[in-house]
């Protein structure tokens, strides 16, 4: 699914068969690449937990309060989490990526979920509203509108299996992966343990799971958005049984 998401991210028919075949085909290669690693035929770059820092831009600096005056604790943990892990899978890949965008999209990500803003969820997509939320916020800021757009999008489409880091850049294709590797662990084979283990000990998982579920449980997401149709695919059963919950 390349797709950036309109009309308040409610799927039409054709588009929630081409969002199951992408988690399913999303899924199946990430276990590809799981055994090629196993077989070692695959590799994956390392870095070091303390070699990396969070930007201290203007905009980078008012998402970090927006982010503080907004999110509970365990989800503002996740995006600082989401943040590190997509960083250490743009090391592990060798992608080049744009630290400033890469923080600002990964710690305002989850904004459509918070208290402030969940009234929505019912209403539309919480991450289609978070990117349009973003995208105002970034132009408020002084970045302009042409990047404001590429983090809204990078936000739009965080819930997708897969996004397309040809056309949509590389800090959108890891937003996707590392809230993912939070969420339900996905991808965590790529990163090393002392740096996951790390990432925990700056940004403790306390609470997390249970708020998380409770964000799907009891925000009565629009059918048909993919917060909707996650949910009636399994989401609680993989987030559950998270193993980032037990390292």
């Amino acid at each position: 699914m390349n797709t950036m998401y309109k009309d308040l991210g409610v799927l039409r028919d054709k588009e929630i068969s081409s969002f199951k075949y992408s988690l399913i085909t999303s899924k199946l290669g990430e276990n590809k690449n799981k055994f090629f690693k196993w077989l070692g035929i695959r590799s994956y770059g390392k870095i070091d937990f303390k070699d990396i820092n969070i930007p201290d831009s203007k905009i980078a600096t008012m998402a970090i309060e927006e982010a503080n005056d907004t999110y509970k604790p365990s989800l503002l943990k996740h995006c600082y989490r989401t943040y590190f892990f997509s960083l250490g899978l743009a090391f592990s890949q060798n992608l080049k990526i744009d630290e400033e965008f890469l923080f600002t999209t990964s710690i305002l990500h989850d904004i459509g979920l918070t208290d402030k803003h969940n009234h929505v969820c019912s209403k539309q997509c919480f991450a289609v509203y978070g990117g349009d939320i973003v995208k105002d916020f970034a132009m408020k800021n002084g970045v302009d509108e042409l990047r404001a757009g590429s983090m809204q999008a990078a936000i739009n489409m965080h819930l997708n299996p897969y996004v397309d880091k040809e056309k949509y850049g590389n800090e959108a294709y890891l937003l996707s992966k590392g809230a993912a590797m939070d969420v339900i662990g996905a991808h965590s084979f790529q990163l090393s343990l002392n740096f996951i283990n790390d990432v925990h000990k700056k940004f403790p998982r306390t609470n997390f799971k249970e708020d998380i579920l409770e964000t799907m449980t009891s925000l009565s997401h629009k059918e048909n958005t993919r917060a909707d149709i996650l949910f009636k695919m399994g989401f609680q059963k993989l987030a559950s049984n998270n193993k980032l919950d037990t390292i």
